[in-house]
């Protein structure tokens, strides 16, 4: 299926009321992870590392209906997060931004696919290359961090998030049997 064509049946999902209704329960669950589920790293001397299971959501929301539903999911939920429980270090636009492009990649490589272990390898490492190694880490060093070189933040964070994706994956090929059954059902 063509690039375009999947942002195209992706915005045709939102017209159906189940799959409004199951978004609305992704985005719930993206928000309640978002405030209860973020792990920070304490042994790393910049607190630019922050383990999060934000992940499952948008990835299943990227499976069942594709790039834009994935990308509301993502951006709406890290909003609705710091809404519910404002952070020290503030709401930024560029944060967000992030992660609406990891709700279209994750939307765009798993969306009417068999979710195969290739397809997530090829999800993570662009969401790692484009979003959360490259993107997160300059706004990061531009906002907080502007006496640390970024190519130590750089480091620390693919430190722990290249190993951490191998867990991601995992996660959510774990997740294909129950997934497949939700794909199927029929209202």
């Amino acid at each position: 299926m063509s690039f375009f064509r999947k942002f195209a049946d992706s915005s045709k999902e939102l017209t159906n009321v189940r799959v409004l209704a199951v978004c609305a329960m992704m985005l719930a669950l993206r928000v309640v992870l978002g405030m209860f589920a973020n792990f920070s790293l304490n042994f790393i001397p910049l607190p630019v590392v922050k383990i999060s299971l934000t992940f499952i959501p948008i990835a299943i929301s990227g499976y069942l209906y594709g790039p834009v539903c994935a990308g509301l999911i993502a951006g709406l939920g890290d909003i609705l997060s710091y809404l519910l429980q404002p952070t020290a270090l503030g709401f930024n636009p560029g944060i967000t931004i992030c992660y609406i492009i990891e709700g279209i990649i994750y939307g765009v490589c798993l969306y009417q696919t068999d979710l195969k272990i290739k397809n997530l390898v090829i999800a993570k490492v662009a969401d790692l290359a484009l979003c959360t190694l490259t993107l997160n880490s300059f706004v990061l060093m531009v906002l907080f961090f502007q006496d640390v070189p970024f190519w130590q933040i750089l480091l620390w964070r693919a430190a722990v998030l290249v190993p951490f994706a191998i867990i991601e994956i995992a996660v959510i090929r774990l997740m294909k049997p129950l997934l497949q059954r939700v794909k199927n059902i029929k209202v």
